[in-house]
C-alpha cells in the first residue's frame, strides 16, 4: 500500500473511533478548582526550573531501611527534586517508615506510586492477599469487582499511597503470552472494560488515582516486554475491536491514569519502529487527541527491555506525549540527558511547564498539598480488617467456577451411598482442601501426586479402588503428574478440581474428557482450597464463569450455576455478625478452663446457613496432654435425647408409624401389664409428663450386697467410705460387681463389653429394662424430667423398625447427612486417642472412662440408649440441626417434612416450658432459664449432663453448640454451671449479630 493512503486510512480509522467530548477526568469534579489553582500557582512560582523538571521523574526504590537505602532516596529527593517514588517488594511496615522518611526530605509532597495490579500484595509480602485479575474476571458481579476496587484504594490511602499503577486493560487472547495471562481480566473485550472500570471507579473512589495499562494493548503477545520489545501485528480493525476497545470504555468512563506499554504496534505506528512509549503517533495522537484521554500518562518501566536500551530514552519519552517517567535506569544521567535536550532546545521550556503544572494539579487532587506523615500505630490492624478478609472470601467463593457436570452430580449428594478417594496431584500437603472435604463427609482413602525430580506418590493408592466417587484436585501442570492422575482413575469417572491456570488445563485433556464433572477455582491457596471443596458438596453455590478459552475444550463464558444446599464455612461478617465482639467468647472459655469448669472444649455458631464459628479450647485434661481439636468426640450425654432419639422418633411420625397421642403401650406391649404406664402416650413421654421418676437406681442391680455390710452410701467420708461418687456422696470401698453378672474377660457368657476389661451378659439390658416397665408412675403427671421417658420411646422406635436404634439412626440419619462422627460405640471405628475422656469412675467401672457412657444407664444396658451414650462433635450435630432449619432438607434431600419440623420444634406443653423432647427458654423466670435472656421463645435445644448443650433459632436462623467434658475428673464438678459459661457465650452471640 503506497505511504500516503496508508496514512489516509490510518486517519479515517481514528476517526472513526467514538470520541467523547473532551472533559477532564472525574477525579477533578469534586476539587474547588480556585484554591487548586492557587496552590499550583503558589507551588510552581517558587519552584526552580530543574525542580519543575525532577517533578516528570517517578523512581523506584528498594522497601529496605537500610543505611545505604536511606542516602539514595535522600538523593533522589533532595538533589534530584523528584516527583514520586515507586517502592518495591518488601513489607508494610518498612514501606510506611521509608514513606515518612522520603515525605520528610521533600518541599513537595512525593507522589507515592504502587504497582499493584491485585492489591498491596503484589509487592508486600504481609499486606493482604486478594485474588488475580484472571480468578475476578470470573465474577459475574462486577459490584463486588468495586467493592474490591475500594477497599485497594482504602489500603493505599492508609499506607500513604497515592497512585495504583491498576487496572490491567489487556485482553489476554493469546494463551502463550508470557507476561499478562492471568494479570488479565480474560479474553472478552467487553468483560475486561466492565471489570476494569470497576477496579479503577473503586479505587478512585478513595482519592487514589488509577492507572489503566498496557495501553495500546499487551494481551496479544508471545513475548515480555520485560525482556525485548513484543510486537502486536494486528490490523486497526482488530486493534479497534479488542485492544483498545477497554481503554476507550476507561476513558469515556472519566477515569484518570494511564501507563504506555512497551509494544511495537506496526499498524498505529509503521515507520518509527519505536515502541508505544516513545511514539508520538500512538501516545499523544491516538491516545490524547483521538480518544481525548486528558488524565496523567506515566511510561511503563523504562528499565524494561523493550525501551531502555534506545537513545535518548527520557526525551523520546516527554516528545510522545508522556507526563511521567517511571523507573529509569541510571536516573542522574537521565535527568541530565533530558536537561541538555532543553537547553539544546530539542524540548522547549513551555513544555516542561505545562507537565509540571499537569502534575502539581494531579497533587493536589491526591492530598499532596497538605503534610504527609502515615502513622503507625495499629497499621496491621487497620490493614487486615474482618471487612477485608469477608471481601478476599467473596471474590473467590464468587468466582468459583462449574465447567462441566454432565451427571448432575453437583453438590454431591447421597453420601451415605459413596466411598470417597481424594486425589491431590501436585501438592504434597493439600490441608485446607482436604479438611474442608471432611467436614462435609468421611474420606475412605487418600494419595498425593507430587514432583520432585521425578513424580512420586503418598499414601495407599490400592485403597482407591473400592472408592465410587473420586475427587482430583490438581495443582500442577506437570505432564508426569497428569500421567499418573490418570492412571489413578482409570475405570472411574472423576471429579476434577483445578488450582491452576486455565491455560494449564489442557495437559489434562483426556482426563477430563472422561470426567463426571469439572470445577475451576484458578488458583492455589487456602481460601481457593476450602472454597472449591464447599462448592463440591453445596456449602456454597457456583456462579463463575471462565473469562478465558481452552483450546478444544472450554469457550470463554462456560460456567454451569449451582445452588448451595448445605452449610457453608465463613466469617462472621459475612452473615452479619461482628467478629470482634464474637472474640469475647475467648475471654469467658479462659475463664472456665482456669477455673477447672471444664478442661476443653468445641463451640461452633451457625447463622443463615453458614457456619462462622468453629473452634476447639483447652485439652482433653487439665495436664494439656491432648489439646481439642474440631474432629474430637464427646460424650453428649442427655443430648443423645434430642440428637438420638427425637430424630428417630421424627423419622416414624413423618412416615405415619408412631402417632404422638397415641399409647407407647401400642409400640410396647409389655407395658400393658403395668395400667399405669399403659396409659403413657408418646406426647407424655416427650413433654416428660408421665410421672416416672428420674432414673432407675442401676445400684441394685449391678451390686453384690454380700460383698460389703452398712448401708451402700453415706454423706460423709470415713476409713470405709472414702470413694467419692457425688458432692458429699461416698461409696462403700468393698462393694463389688455381682460376678454372676460381670467379668473381666470376654466369653460366651459374657459377651457385651460394657467398659475396658468390663463385660457383661448380654440378658442385663433386657433386666434392666424390665425393672423400668414395673415402675408405678406417681399420680401426678406434671413435668418431671425423667431418662426412663427417653428409654421407652427407644424401645419404641426399636420395636417399630425392627432393629437397634443405633443401626437406624446410622443409616437414615447421620451417615446420609453427612454425620459420620456421630455414633454409639465409637471405639469401634475411631481412635481412643480421638474421644474426650469423661469422668474418673472409681466406684463401678474403675477406669477413666473413654469411649464408653458416662452415664450408668447407658453404659449398663450396652452402651446404646435413648436417653444418652451417643458421641460426637460440634460440627457433625450442626449438620442435624440446620436440617430442622431447612425444614427438613439438607443436601438436597428432604429427610423429613416441613409439617412434621414444626410439629416437633413448635409444639410447647401448656404445664412446663418444654417442648416435644426439647427444652426451651423460660421466658417468665429467666433466671432459672438454660438459656441466656436473649433467646427468644422459638429457640428450642438441649443441655447434657457432661457439660454439653445445643440451642436453635429459627427465628434468628441461629445455631449455638457447646461441647466438653465437665466431668472430668469427677462429676461433682459444677464450675460450668457456677460461672455460667454456656449461656453468657449465647449472650455473647447474640450481642454480636448486627441489627
Amino acid at each position: 500500500m503506497p505511504k500516503y493512503i496508508h496514512i489516509i486510512f490510518i486517519y479515517l480509522l481514528l476517526c472513526s473511533f467514538t470520541l467523547p467530548q473532551t472533559k477532564e477526568p472525574n477525579m477533578f469534579s469534586q476539587i474547588d478548582r480556585e484554591k487548586m489553582n492557587q496552590w499550583v500557582d503558589s507551588v510552581f512560582d517558587s519552584m526552580s526550573f530543574n525542580e519543575r523538571v525532577g517533578q516528570l521523574f517517578v523512581l523506584g526504590v528498594d522497601v529496605n531501611l537500610s543505611a545505604r537505602n536511606k542516602e539514595l532516596i535522600r538523593k533522589y529527593v533532595q538533589d534530584l527534586k523528584i516527583g514520586g517514588i515507586l517502592f518495591t517488594k518488601g513489607t508494610v511496615k518498612n514501606q510506611v517508615e521509608l514513606t515518612n522518611y522520603s515525605q520528610s526530605l521533600a518541599s513537595i509532597p512525593l507522589m507515592i506510586t504502587l504497582d499493584g495490579e491485585w492489591g498491596l500484595s503484589m509487592r508486600l509480602t504481609d499486606a493482604p492477599r486478594f485474588p488475580i485479575n484472571m480468578t475476578l474476571g470470573a465474577i459475574t458481579n462486577d459490584s463486588l469487582i468495586y467493592a474490591y476496587g475500594k477497599e485497594v484504594g482504602r489500603q493505599c490511602r492508609r499506607m500513604g499511597i497515592h497512585v495504583n499503577f491498576a487496572p490491567v486493560l489487556d485482553v489476554n487472547s493469546n494463551e502463550n503470552n508470557p507476561v499478562i495471562g492471568r494479570r488479565s481480566f480474560g479474553e472478552v473485550p467487553e468483560a475486561v472494560a466492565q471489570k476494569g472500570i470497576a477496579y479503577a471507579r473503586g479505587i478512585e473512589s478513595e482519592g487514589v488515582l488509577s492507572v489503566a495499562k498496557h495501553f495500546p494493548g499487551h494481551g496479544d503477545t508471545s513475548e515480555d516486554s520485560h525482556k525485548t520489545l513484543p510486537t502486536v501485528n494486528h490490523s486497526l480493525e482488530h486493534l479497534e475491536k479488542f485492544e483498545l476497545l477497554p481503554f476507550r470504555r476507561y476513558i469515556n468512563a472519566g477515569l484518570s491514569g494511564m501507563m504506555i506499554g512497551h509494544l511495537h504496534v506496526p499498524a498505529l505506528d509503521p515507520y518509527t519502529n519505536l515502541p508505544a512509549s516513545l511514539s508520538p503517533s500512538i501516545t499523544d495522537t491516538l491516545l490524547q487527541q483521538k480518544m481525548k484521554f486528558k488524565g496523567l500518562v506515566f511510561t511503563d518501566g523504562l528499565e524494561m527491555k523493550g525501551a531502555s536500551d534506545i537513545p535518548g530514552l527520557i526525551t523520546k519519552a516527554l516528545l510522545a506525549g508522556n507526563d511521567m517517567f517511571v523507573k529509569p535506569l541510571a536516573p542522574e544521567t537521565k535527568f541530565k540527558e533530558l536537561l541538555k535536550a532543553i537547553s539544546d532546545e530539542k524540548i522547549p521550556h513551555k513544555l516542561i511547564e505545562e507537565k509540571c503544572l499537569k502534575i502539581l494539579r494531579y497533587k493536589y487532587i491526591l492530598g499532596l498539598n497538605k503534610p504527609q506523615y502515615i502513622s503507625l500505630t495499629n497499621l496491621e490492624q487497620d490493614l487486615n480488617t474482618p471487612q477485608t478478609e469477608r471481601l478476599k472470601r467473596q471474590l473467590i467463593e464468587s468466582s468459583i467456577t462449574v465447567l462441566s457436570d454432565s451427571t448432575n452430580m453437583l453438590p454431591l449428594k447421597k453420601l451415605d451411598q459413596r466411598k470417597i478417594g481424594i486425589i491431590s496431584v501436585g501438592q504434597q500437603k493439600a490441608e485446607s482442601w482436604q479438611n474442608m472435604i471432611g467436614n462435609y463427609t468421611e474420606i475412605s482413602a487418600k494419595t498425593t501426586v507430587f514432583s520432585t525430580s521425578k513424580s512420586k506418590q503418598q499414601g495407599n493408592s490400592n485403597q482407591l479402588a473400592d472408592c465410587n466417587t473420586l475427587i482430583v484436585g490438581i495443582f500442577s501442570n506437570k505432564v508426569a503428574d497428569a500421567q499418573i492422575a490418570e492412571n489413578l482413575c482409570k475405570g472411574k469417572k472423576p471429579i476434577l478440581v483445578f488450582f491452576i491456570s486455565p491455560y494449564q488445563m489442557k495437559t489434562y485433556s483426556r482426563l477430563i474428557k472422561n470426567a463426571s464433572a469439572v470445577v475451576l477455582a484458578y488458583e492455589n491457596n487456602d481460601l481457593t482450597q476450602e472454597y472449591a471443596a464447599q462448592v463440591l458438596f453445596g456449602g456454597y453455590g457456583a456462579r463463575g464463569k471462565i473469562p478465558v478459552t481452552v483450546k478444544n475444550l472450554y469457550t470463554a463464558g462456560n460456567g454451569i450455576k449451582k445452588q448451595p444446599s448445605r452449610l457453608g464455612y465463613t466469617i462472621p461478617e459475612e452473615v452479619g455478625m461482628n467478629s470482634r465482639t464474637l472474640s469475647q467468647i475467648d475471654a469467658i472459655v479462659k475463664e472456665g478452663i482456669e477455673n477447672k469448669a471444664f478442661p476443653g472444649c468445641q463451640i461452633l455458631v451457625a447463622h443463615k446457613g453458614k457456619v462462622i464459628y468453629n473452634r476447639s479450647f483447652g485439652a482433653f485434661d487439665y495436664a494439656g496432654t491432648h489439646p481439642v481439636t474440631n474432629t474430637d468426640l464427646y460424650d453428649i450425654a442427655s443430648l443423645t435425647k434430642a440428637a438420638a432419639t427425637i430424630p428417630a422418633v421424627m423419622e416414624l411420625y413423618n412416615d405415619h408409624k408412631i402417632g404422638l397421642n397415641q399409647k407407647l403401650s401400642r409400640y410396647i406391649p409389655q407395658l400393658n401389664k403395668n395400667k399405669e404406664m399403659k396409659q403413657i402416650t408418646v406426647k407424655d413421654a416427650l413433654f416428660h409428663e408421665t410421672g416416672l421418676p428420674p432414673i432407675i437406681p442401676i445400684y441394685p442391680i449391678v451390686i453384690d450386697s454380700a460383698t460389703f455390710t452398712g448401708p451402700l452410701f453415706k454423706g460423709k467420708r470415713d476409713a470405709n467410705y472414702r470413694i467419692q461418687i457425688d458432692n458429699r456422696f461416698y461409696a462403700n470401698k468393698n462393694a463389688k460387681l455381682r460376678k454372676d453378672l460381670f467379668s473381666d474377660t470376654l466369653s460366651n457368657t459374657f459377651s457385651l463389653k460394657i467398659a475396658e476389661h468390663l463385660y457383661t451378659v448380654s440378658s442385663l439390658p433386657d433386666t434392666i429394662f424390665n425393672r423400668i416397665t414395673h415402675i408405678v408412675p406417681s399420680e401426678n403427671r406434671n413435668y418431671k424430667y425423667s431418662c426412663l421417658n427417653f428409654i421407652l420411646l427407644q424401645k419404641a422406635v426399636e420395636n417399630i423398625t425392627g432393629q437397634p436404634i443405633d443401626k437406624f439412626l446410622e443409616k437414615n440419619v447421620y451417615r446420609p447427612l453427612g454425620a459420620y462422627h456421630t455414633m454409639y460405640h465409637p471405639l469401634e471405628s475411631v481412635s481412643k486417642n480421638d474421644i474426650a475422656p469423661t469422668e474418673n469412675d472409681e466406684f463401678l467401672r474403675h477406669q477413666i472412662l473413654i469411649g464408653y457412657p458416662h452415664d450408668e444407664l447407658a453404659a449398663f444396658t450396652g452402651g446404646v440408649s435413648g436417653n444418652a451414650g451417643l458421641f460426637s462433635n460440634a460440627n457433625d450435630l450442626a449438620k442435624l440441626l440446620q436440617m430442622w432449619l431447612n425444614k427438613g432438607e439438607y443436601g438436597n434431600e428432604q429427610y423429613v417434612s416441613e409439617h412434621t419440623v414444626e410439629v416437633f420444634t413448635k409444639t410447647n406443653s401448656n404445664r412446663s416450658r418444654r417442648g416435644l423432647g426439647f427444652d426451651k427458654p423460660d421466658i417468665d423466670k429467666p433466671n432459672s432459664s438454660p438459656t441466656c435472656e436473649e433467646a427468644p421463645a422459638s429457640v428450642y435445644g438441649h443441655t447434657g449432663f457432661t457439660g454439653t448443650a445445643f440451642w436453635v433459632d429459627p427465628e434468628n436462623d441461629l445455631l449455638y453448640i457447646f461441647l466438653s467434658n465437665r466431668v472430668y475428673a469427677h462429676r461433682w464438678n459444677s464450675a460450668l454451671m457456677t460461672l455460667n459459661i454456656r449461656p453468657r457465650i449465647q449472650s455473647i452471640i447474640y450481642k454480636s449479630m448486627v441489627r
